[in-house]
Protein backbone atom coordinates (compact mmCIF):
# COMPACT_ATOMS: atom_id res chain seq x y z
CA UNK A 1 0.00 0.00 0.00
CA UNK A 2 1.66 3.23 -1.07
CA UNK A 3 1.95 6.22 1.43
CA UNK A 4 -1.06 8.58 -0.53
CA UNK A 5 -3.59 5.28 -0.04
CA UNK A 6 -2.54 5.07 3.82
CA UNK A 7 -3.21 8.98 4.06
CA UNK A 8 -6.28 8.90 2.18
CA UNK A 9 -7.89 6.17 4.42
CA UNK A 10 -6.56 8.05 7.84
CA UNK A 11 -8.16 11.12 6.74
CA UNK A 12 -11.98 9.17 5.89
CA UNK A 13 -11.45 7.55 9.38
CA UNK A 14 -10.71 10.73 10.77
CA UNK A 15 -13.89 12.53 9.09
CA UNK A 16 -15.73 9.67 10.45
CA UNK A 17 -14.65 9.92 13.82
CA UNK A 18 -15.20 13.67 13.76
CA UNK A 19 -19.12 12.95 12.11
CA UNK A 20 -20.09 10.59 15.08
CA UNK A 21 -18.49 13.04 17.56
CA UNK A 22 -20.95 15.74 16.09
CA UNK A 23 -24.06 13.14 15.75
CA UNK A 24 -23.31 12.34 19.39
CA UNK A 25 -22.97 15.96 20.56
CA UNK A 26 -26.19 16.91 18.71
CA UNK A 27 -28.02 13.72 20.32
CA UNK A 28 -26.99 14.09 23.69
CA UNK A 29 -26.46 17.42 24.59
CA UNK A 30 -28.82 19.51 22.57
CA UNK A 31 -31.77 16.75 24.60
CA UNK A 32 -29.96 18.20 27.83
CA UNK A 33 -29.98 21.67 27.11
CA UNK A 34 -33.59 21.58 25.90
CA UNK A 35 -34.57 19.67 28.89
CA UNK A 36 -32.77 22.31 31.45
CA UNK A 37 -34.47 24.75 29.55
CA UNK A 38 -37.46 23.84 29.64
CA UNK A 39 -36.96 23.13 33.64
CA UNK A 40 -35.81 26.69 33.48
CA UNK A 41 -39.53 27.88 31.52
CA UNK A 42 -41.30 25.55 34.31
CA UNK A 43 -39.92 27.31 37.32
CA UNK A 44 -39.71 30.45 36.03
CA UNK A 45 -43.83 30.13 35.18
CA UNK A 46 -44.19 28.85 38.92
CA UNK A 47 -42.25 31.48 40.07
CA UNK A 48 -44.12 34.53 38.45
CA UNK A 49 -47.83 32.38 39.26
CA UNK A 50 -46.46 32.70 42.95
CA UNK A 51 -44.80 36.24 42.84
CA UNK A 52 -48.74 37.35 41.85
CA UNK A 53 -50.68 35.22 44.66
CA UNK A 54 -48.28 36.97 47.33
CA UNK A 55 -49.19 40.28 45.85
CA UNK A 56 -52.89 39.26 46.00
CA UNK A 57 -52.38 38.53 49.68
CA UNK A 58 -51.16 41.34 50.15
CA UNK A 59 -53.33 43.64 48.94
CA UNK A 60 -56.40 41.43 51.05
CA UNK A 61 -53.58 41.98 54.12
CA UNK A 62 -53.63 45.67 53.23
CA UNK A 63 -57.20 45.87 53.15
CA UNK A 64 -58.37 44.16 56.47
CA UNK A 65 -55.48 45.96 58.03
CA UNK A 66 -57.49 49.29 56.79
CA UNK A 67 -60.46 48.39 57.81
CA UNK A 68 -59.43 47.12 61.47
CA UNK A 69 -57.71 50.57 62.00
Amino acid sequence: MDDNKLLSQIADMLEEQTRIIKLEIENNVTKRIDGLFDGYKLTHEKQYELERKIEALERRLEAIEAKTA
